[in-house]
């Protein structure tokens, strides 16, 4: 069926006009300087064409609660009956004026509550003060709403429970399709001319019309009854006639949000005092099922079907394709982004890897030198050591045996097998001698070595770029190299030296895990030039420590066979050098290696 949409005319414009200055000038009310720092209450009202609510409720209302209570600010805005529940929700409101259709379609979804409802002076129950009333010309032909099929209707609003919706219900309930039901509608949205005037015209056969706007119809115009008909008329509790069911009429409501102290305040002084309301006050509706079974009859509302359509669906969800068409775009710029990143990591990681390989390389060649070299000085010091012990006992047999042979040339001896004996046995001496003193020469660390003028500090920090190949992680030793640091020494011996040195440090500060620490130092004094190496490993016995003093034979390591240290010790000697033990306190223990300064054209 066509529907119309009239305009409002320039006689509804006035009645509108002159509704919203009396409503403004409520909202707009001096507030005293007193009541700058009162508390600010916001109250939505849903937006209606009737200038009567604005007039008759709205205004009287806001004004009753100001004067009731001048120390809370009450801020009200007007917003569309179609507005979304997200929308609603974010306009932060303490309170809601709407009408019960409007009140039961959001009071799930937004949590609204019910504080009071209003009541008409015509009805005895607030949860049933609406409805709609069929009237015709009383020459229509017809007294039932069957008859009304195929005839042109007239209304003031389309989205209004009381008037229209009602009305729609009832002819569903009739069995009826409400959209093939009347040839026309026009709804006026309270213009001119009004549905009863449409219908005295003749320009409309039924003006469908709120509950008691056609008794105050008839009262204001002085027109008698006898020229109009009502269709359907059911008897109820309400002293107006309907032709519907009745459902409640605005609702006062509140927000989750709003103080329950407040809400309690508001709720007494609409309930306990005349809010000036002009035929009508607040009440409480217990009952707003039917308007629930309204809304899913009609299939409006919470129940509304939704369109399935490829423009409904963006209508409906434009703003969701819009941010998820900008997600998707930051997505792949993410993408793009993070392949661009990968392929330049990746490059750099190329290039750290290599970087790192010939570092390893390089470590691993210094590595491999320095164990040759300390497995030579270790070889060395065996040699040293078994070819010392050997030497005197291999003297004293020699000794004896030269002086038995002697003594049998002396006494005249003739037995030949004795004396071939002793001198096989001298011969042999002899010969073990030999092989001792070559095992000696070969155990001078001067047979393979280099002797010149070398820098402490350089040699220090070639030993630590060595003594990484032993860090798991992070490097635990901490140095300080000083300039003019050198002595008359063979390269690889020193680093052979100071590698040992701090790998004694490393061992000992293992029971400290990730707590330990090595602090070196290189420096020169007027004569000398000091290596000196701290740790803060656990703290040793006194008595070890006065054997390493004195035997200086053993490890730092309580386990080690004291080899390590027994290098440190031949270098250093070699050399002229001198080494130091120290406790520290609380704990750990300080090696210091000093050798003669020597100047660099030395």
């Amino acid at each position: 069926m066509p529907l119309v949409r009239l305009k409002t005319s320039l006689v509804c414009s006035s009645i509108l006009f002159f509704s919203f200055v009396t409503v403004q000038t409520c909202l707009a009310q001096p507030v005293s300087q007193n009541t700058q720092a009162a508390e600010i209450v916001r109250i939505g009202v849903v937006q209606l064409e009737d200038p009567y609510f604005y007039l008759d409720s709205f205004g009287p209302t806001m004004a009753f609660l100001r004067q009731k209570h001048p120390e809370i600010v009450f801020e009200s805005e007007e917003i569309p009956m179609d507005i979304p529940t997200a929308e609603l929700s974010r306009k932060n409101f303490d309170f809601l004026i709407s009408p019960s259709g409007f009140y039961a379609a959001h009071s799930f979804s937004a949590g609204l509550r019910q504080i009071v409802t209003r009541k008409p002076d015509s009805s005895r129950d607030p949860s049933y003060s609406v409805g709609s009333l069929f009237v015709v010309r009383n020459n229509f032909e017809g007294e039932s709403l069957a008859s009304l099929k195929g005839k042109r209707a007239v209304a003031y609003e389309s989205n209004s429970l009381a008037g229209w919706l009602s009305a729609i219900a009832e002819i569903i309930k009739e069995g009826f399709d409400h959209n093939q039901f009347f040839s026309s509608v026009v709804f006026t949205n309270y213009g001119t001319p009004s549905p009863i005037n449409y219908l005295l015209s003749g320009r409309a056969d039924v003006a469908i019309l709120p509950t008691c706007e056609y008794e105050r119809f008839l009262l204001s115009r002085n027109t008698v009854p006898d020229d109009f008909k009502v269709i359907g008329s059911k008897e109820s509790s309400l002293s107006c006639q309907t032709s519907t069911a009745l459902y409640p009429d605005v609702v006062f409501s509140s927000f989750p949000s709003a103080k329950p102290e407040l809400v309690r305040l508001i709720t007494v002084s609409l309930l306990t005092n005349p809010s000036g309301m002009i035929k009508a006050s607040w009440s409480i509706a217990n009952d707003f099922l039917a308007v629930n079974r309204l809304f899913q009859t009609l299939n409006i509302g919470p129940y509304a079907k939704q369109e399935i359509s490829l423009l409904s669906l963006y209508e409906r969800f434009k703003r969701e394709i819009f941010l998820a068409i900008l997600l998707l775009a930051g997505m792949l710029f993410h993408i793009l982004r993070v392949n661009q990143l990968v392929l330049k990591r990746t490059s750099e990681l190329r290039m750290a890897i290599a970087q790192r390989d010939a570092v390893a390389q390089v470590a691993r060649s210094r590595l491999k030198r320095l164990n040759y070299i300390e497995k030579k000085g270790m070889v060395s010091q065996l040699s040293s050591i078994i070819a010392h012990e050997l030497k005197q006992p291999l003297s004293s047999v020699s000794n004896y045996s030269a002086g038995l042979i002697k003594y049998l040339s002396k006494t005249g001896s003739n037995d030949d097998n004795l004396r071939e004996g002793l001198s096989e046995i001298h011969r042999g001496i002899k010969k073990a001698a030999s092989i001792v003193d070559k095992v000696r020469s070969y155990s001078k660390y001067g047979a393979y070595g280099t002797v010149g003028i070398v820098s402490l500090s350089e040699i220090t920090e070639k030993a630590l770029s060595s003594i990484e190949a032993y860090v798991a992680g992070n490097s635990p030793i901490t140095c300080k190299l000083e300039g003019s640091t050198f002595i008359e020494a063979d390269p690889l011996e020193l680093e052979l030296l100071v590698f040992n040195v701090l790998k004694n440090a490393l061992e000992a500060i293992e029971p400290m895990g990730k707590e330990g620490r090595i602090f070196c130092k290189v420096f020169s004094s007027q004569h000398r030039v000091v290596l000196q190496v701290d740790d803060n490993g656990p703290k040793i016995k006194k008595e070890k420590l006065e054997s390493m003093r004195k035997a200086l034979q053993e490890s730092i390591k309580a386990e080690g066979l004291g080899l390590g240290l027994t290098i440190i010790l031949g270098i250093s000697e070699k050399y002229d050098g001198a080494v130091e033990f120290e406790q520290r306190e609380p704990q750990g223990i300080r090696v210091t290696v000093s050798f003669q300064k020597k100047g660099i054209n030395d």
